[in-house]
This record gives C-alpha cells, sequence and structure tokens, in this order.
C-alpha cells in the first residue's frame, strides 16, 4: 500500500463505519450483544460472540488488478468497485456476512474441542481444516438459499480472495484457466532452474504424507469452495484418497445440522488419518489457510473472554453459492439492480463517516454586555464550546449504559406514563373562538380566532441540564452527575423530547467563563459520547451562565415549555471581581426571578452530604424551586421527577 492507501484505510475504520457493520451484523445474527471489531492482520474470525472482521484482508482493495478481475468474472459494472471505498465496504461486508452465519448455524467451541480423536497438534489441525472447509461450503449455500441480497457479497469474498492469492495478468476466463496454467509455469520453471544448477535431471522424490495429506485438502477446497477452478493432473497417489473423500464432502456440506456435518468431517478424518504425521514432522498449510481465509473461528483457538458457547441452527439449502445441488455450474447473472442501490448507500455511509471524521467541535465568544445581566457580569467573556467528539469514549459511555440499562427502561416506561396528560392543542382560523391571534388580524376574511382543543399527548417542552462543573464537584458528585447525564439523556430520546446537557465554570483568575455544551438540542448521536467528559475543576459563575443558558434555548428551541435545571454543590464564587457570597447569592437570584418572569422555568437540585442539608440551605435563598438531594442513587429519580411533576 502507498501513503494514500493507507490514510484511505485509516479514514474508513473509523468509529462510525466498526458501528455500521456491528448494528448490520447484531440484526443478522440475531444477537444483540454480538461486538464487531476491526483488525489489521489478515484474517476474520468469531469466537461466538465476538466478531473480528479485516477491511484490508490481502491489502485487496489496494489491488486494482485483482479487484478488476474480481469484477470481469462476476460481470459487474466497472462503476462498483471503481471507487476504493466501495471495494472496502464491499470487503467487510462480506466479512461480516461469513462471520455472521457461521454464527447462526455453526457450534461454539467447534465440536472437536475435546474430541478425543484430536489427541495430538497435527490431528488437532487437519480436523479444523476438514470442518472448515465444509462449515464454509455448508455457510455459503444457506446465504445465498435462505436470504436476500446476499448472494453478491459472498460471491465476491470467495473470488476476490482467490484472485488476490493468485495474481494473473488480465481478464480471467470463466473457470481460472490462466490461474493455473500460471502456477503450472511457475512450478515448471522452478524444476528447469533445480535442473541446471545441478546439472541434469534429477530422480523425482517420494511425496511425504504431510504433503499428500495438504494436497487431499486442497482438491476438497476446490471442488467445495472454488468448484470454478479445474483439477487438474490429480496425483496418482491421493487419487483413491479423493474417490472416497468427495461424496462425503460433498454430502457434508449440504447437511442441515452442525452435528450432522460434523460426523461427515470425522469420516473424511478417519479416511485420510494414517497420513497425518506426528507433531515432530510440521505441516506447512499456509496456502490452504490463505485460501480459506483464516481457520480460527473453526480451531477452537479463537476463543476470547466473552466468548458464548452456541450451538448453530439446522436449516436446509436450496442451491449452492456457484452451483446447483447436482454441481451443475449457475450463471453470474448479478443483480445490477441490487447492486446500484448497495453503491447508492455506500455513498451515502461514505459521506457521514467522513462529516464525522472532520468534526473539529465548534466555538463562539459571547460577553456579559451582550445580555440584560448586573453590570458586575459586563466584562465576563463566555466561551460557548461544543467540544470535538472522541469516539474512544464510546466503551466509556456503553458500560455505563449497560449497568443502568434496565433502570433506564423502568424510568423510560414510568415517565412515559407521567408524560401523557390532558392537554391543550391550539387551532386558528377560525371566525369565532377562545382568543384572536394577533397575527392573523390582517386576514380580510376575519380569520383571525383561535380555539384551544384538549387532548392527549404530551406537552410541548425542552428541557437544559446545566451542571455545575467547578472544582467542588470532584469526586462522587462528578459521577453522580454523569452517570445522571446519561440516563437522563437515554430516558428523554426515547420520549422525544429535546434536551440539552451544558457543563460551566468559571476560570480562577481570569474574566472568563467556559460552557461547554455536551449534548446539544437535535445534535448528532455521537454527541453523547461527550457525557464522559463531564471534570470538575475552577469556579463557577451561576448568575451569567443562567442568562446565557435562557437566550441559548431561545436560540435553539421553539418549544412553548422551557426548563433549565441547575446541578449544583454550593453558592456561586468566582475570584473575579470578588463574586461571593452574599453578593453572588442575590445576583444568581435575581437572575433566577428575572429570567422565570419571561417564561423559563428553573428549578435547582442541591448535592449535599448523606445526612446532611447545608448545601440545601444555601441554595435556598436562590432559587425558590429547589430540590434536596443528599442522596446520589436517587439523583436520576429526582431529575425525572422534576420534569414529570412540572408538565
Amino acid at each position: 500500500m502507498d501513503r494514500n492507501d493507507e490514510e484511505l484505510l485509516e479514514r474508513f475504520q473509523c468509529d462510525y463505519n466498526r458501528r455500521l457493520e456491528e448494528t448490520f451484523a447484531q440484526t443478522l445474527a440475531e444477537n444483540e450483544n454480538a461486538r464487531l471489531f476491526f483488525i489489521n492482520e489478515n484474517q476474520a474470525f468469531t469466537d461466538g460472540r465476538n466478531i473480528i472482521v479485516d477491511p484490508a484482508h490481502d491489502q485487496l482493495f489496494a489491488d486494482r488488478a485483482a479487484l478488476d478481475d474480481t469484477g470481469d468474472f462476476l460481470e459487474w459494472p466497472r462503476v462498483v468497485l471503481i471507487d476504493p471505498w466501495n471495494a472496502l465496504r464491499i470487503i467487510t461486508r462480506a466479512q461480516t456476512i461469513h462471520e455472521c452465519l457461521h454464527l447462526l448455524y455453526s457450534d461454539f467451541p467447534p465440536r472437536l474441542v475435546g474430541d478425543e480423536r484430536c489427541d495430538t497438534k497435527n490431528k488437532t489441525i487437519i480436523m479444523g481444516l476438514i470442518s472448515n472447509i465444509i462449515e464454509d461450503a455448508y455457510i455459503e449455500a444457506v446465504g445465498c438459499s435462505y436470504f436476500d441480497n446476499m448472494e453478491f457479497y459472498l460471491k465476491f469474498g470467495r473470488v476476490s480472495r482467490l484472485f488476490a492469492n493468485h495474481p494473473s495478468e488480465g481478464t480471467v476466463n470463466r473457470c481460472f484457466g490462466k490461474i493455473v496454467q500460471a502456477e503450472k509455469d511457475r512450478l515448471a520453471a522452478e524444476k528447469l532452474r533445480e535442473e541446471q544448477e545441478t546439472g541434469g535431471k534429477q530422480e523425482p522424490s517420494e511425496r511425504t504424507n504431510g504433503e499428500r495429506l495438504m494436497d487431499i485438502l486442497d482438491y476438497m477446497a476446490n471442488f467445495l469452495l472454488y468448484p470454478m477452478v479445474r483439477i487438474t493432473n490429480m496425483q496418482a497417489d491421493v487419487a483413491a484418497y479423493m474417490e472416497a473423500v468427495k461424496p462425503l464432502a460433498l454430502a457434508g456440506s449440504m447437511a442441515p445440522a452442525p452435528k450432522e456435518r460434523y460426523e461427515y468431517s470425522t469420516e473424511i478424518f478417519e479416511i485420510i488419518k494414517e497420513l497425518i504425521p506426528p507433531d515432530t514432522e510440521p505441516m506447512d498449510p499456509e496456502s490452504l489457510v490463505m485460501k480459506l481465509g483464516g481457520t480460527k473461528t473453526h480451531d477452537g483457538a479463537g476463543n476470547s473472554i466473552g466468548g458464548e458457547k452456541r450451538e448453530g441452527k439446522a436449516q436446509a439449502v436450496a442451491t449452492r453459492l456457484f452451483t446447483d445441488l447436482e454441481g451443475k455450474e449457475k450463471p453470474n447473472r448479478p443483480n445490477v439492480a441490487e447492486l446500484m442501490q448497495a453503491i447508492q448507500a455506500f455513498s451515502r455511509e461514505k459521506q457521514a463517516a467522513l462529516q464525522e471524521i472532520s468534526y473539529q467541535g465548534s466555538f463562539a465568544e459571547y460577553h456579559g454586555s451582550d445580555y440584560d445581566c448586573a453590570v458586575i457580569h459586563k466584562g465576563i467573556k463566555i466561551n460557548e464550546i461544543h467540544p470535538k467528539i472522541n469516539l474512544s469514549l464510546r466503551v466509556a459511555y456503553q458500560n455505563i449504559y449497560r449497568n443502568y440499562k434496565s433502570s433506564i427502561r423502568s424510568y423510560s416506561n414510568r415517565f412515559s406514563q407521567k408524560l401523557k396528560a390532558r392537554i391543550d392543542t391550539v387551532d386558528d382560523k377560525f371566525m369565532f373562538g377562545n382568543g384572536i391571534s394577533s397575527r392573523r388580524l390582517g386576514d380580510l376574511k376575519k380569520r383571525y380566532w383561535y380555539r384551544k382543543i384538549p387532548s392527549d399527548g404530551i406537552p410541548d417542552m425542552a428541557v437544559l441540564l446545566l451542571i455545575d462543573g467547578s472544582g467542588s464537584m470532584f469526586g462522587p458528585r462528578q459521577r453522580a452527575a454523569m452517570h445522571s447525564a446519561v440516563i437522563l439523556h437515554e430516558v428523554l430520546k426515547r420520549q422525544e423530547m429535546p434536551h440539552a446537557v451544558a457543563l460551566h465554570r468559571a476560570e480562577f483568575e481570569e474574566s472568563v467563563i467556559d460552557v461547554n455544551i455536551l449534548c446539544d438540542f437535535d445534535g448528532r448521536e455521537e454527541e453523547k459520547l461527550n457525557l464522559m467528559q463531564i471534570d470538575a475543576y475552577g469556579d463557577n459563575r451561576d448568575g451569567l451562565a443562567l442568562f446565557w443558558a435562557e437566550r441559548y434555548m431561545l436560540r435553539c428551541t421553539t418549544n412553548e415549555y422551557r426548563l433549565i435545571i441547575v446541578l449544583s454543590d454550593g453558592v456561586p464564587a468566582h475570584e473575579v471581581d470578588d463574586y461571593y457570597p452574599p453578593v453572588s447569592t442575590k445576583d444568581t437570584a435575581n437572575a433566577v426571578r428575572k429570567i422565570t418572569k419571561r417564561g423559563t422555568d428553573i428549578i435547582g437540585i442541591s448535592l449535599d452530604e448523606p445526612g446532611e442539608f447545608t448545601c440545601y440551605e444555601q441554595l435556598s435563598q436562590i432559587y425558590p424551586n429547589l430540590v434536596a438531594c443528599n442522596d446520589l442513587n436517587r439523583l436520576t429519580g429526582q431529575l425525572l421527577g422534576i420534569i414529570a411533576k412540572l408538565l
């Protein structure tokens, strides 16, 4: 790969694309706990729960000749693979589908684990390879028999692997004749060179059992997985084995249940067992492993922490990937409309991925003089910050979500019931009604009356959670605020209620306050990861922060009801201008009163130590509507209770 290819691969392997594949895998594998990861180790496998894929497998996406040959063989329009990004998507999706089908139809761990026949390392390897070939042939057959829009991915995955491992010049013919011929020419050239070096013709040496064994498995892989490759000049020393193995392999690859398929594998194993060398004689299955695309799914060594024991489902198949059940070759005839639909989806997803990668956050600067606040704030600068999304925080967020998943579901159900209320909807353009709409006074037909019609529904409300980010919040309060923000976000998102979470603090000795908008109204999904950045340091200047919050809600929302919830552990204090009580307390109380009169409700929550109400007593001088919380485990319930009660 050159530098451009490396940069493209780095952009492609972003968390956005990983999540796309993971969501697809969870749906196809019927397992919401399945996790998918990108690696660059030239292998793809699953352990029964985790799925590992390599978009750069064999560096195929950067191999223009292999892509062109693959597309020509499959009779695809050139436009499908002209963009390396599309090639990466198809490579990745083909691997994901392959491993998901194993999750559905294969046993985990594989049955060879604990099989008494596999009492040596080499025997285990051979049993794994046999089972691998049969299982791969079966899951590809069931994929094109039982699922829609999957066959072209499976064909690409199989054909491209052969081209990537055995490159040839020009357009390949239907039966890979050039590949076979190129391999023959290479072997002939090597033989001729050896003869020239030794000065004459050597007597052919007898092949080892290990070489014969690899030959048998290679033939087996060809007629099950690559039936388009002609098997020519089969070596005489393996012909009898192949005659016995072939019908068993064909029947095994069509057996509907994992147990049946493994029984066929064991029958083949017994036939060729006499060829398996002792462990002191290492075998070389590298070329076969390359053809298979890795063996970790089937050898029992790919199990990791969290891997699950699963029994594969039984499912009959109606056809094979490249042939019918009788072995007759099927014409390719690709569904061009299907392909182009996929390419269009890839284009949309590419733009979304690049937009996410390039998002660097945003910054805006305001001043106290921009607001009708007290004179003491006029010289203070307000930094309004949308931080850059740190995608590496996804695991931390998911851990919190997983720990509180049942609570989120419970809160959401109860909250939904509390929110349902008898509300008035307004209908206008009437000649008589409950009131006059001033904006329609110019109506020539005098339809300036409106009527209020009672109905059941959720009131039109937007919520802003304003969190004190000063140093005194460090420790348990900081963690409680973070966890509560996550739960609140998840619950309100399910109710489709507009909400935002902002963290505010003042710089110690500077005339500056920072407001970090961690999760915005109608923000992008990934913004929720910013909630993991809730931290604690500095001072707090709540009076000015509240004026900012009011203006921000008016700027970003059009909801009828607006609610600011202030989460704090004490009275405002900022070293600049000696903004300390009683000045800071009185100033913030005036801000609350003024903002409330203008139509935005404000409710404070005091975070006290267990058994104490010191903070509550201090903040009660500021917030007429104040809720005491000296048990951080109850914080989330109190937050949601406040919203429901207000509605």
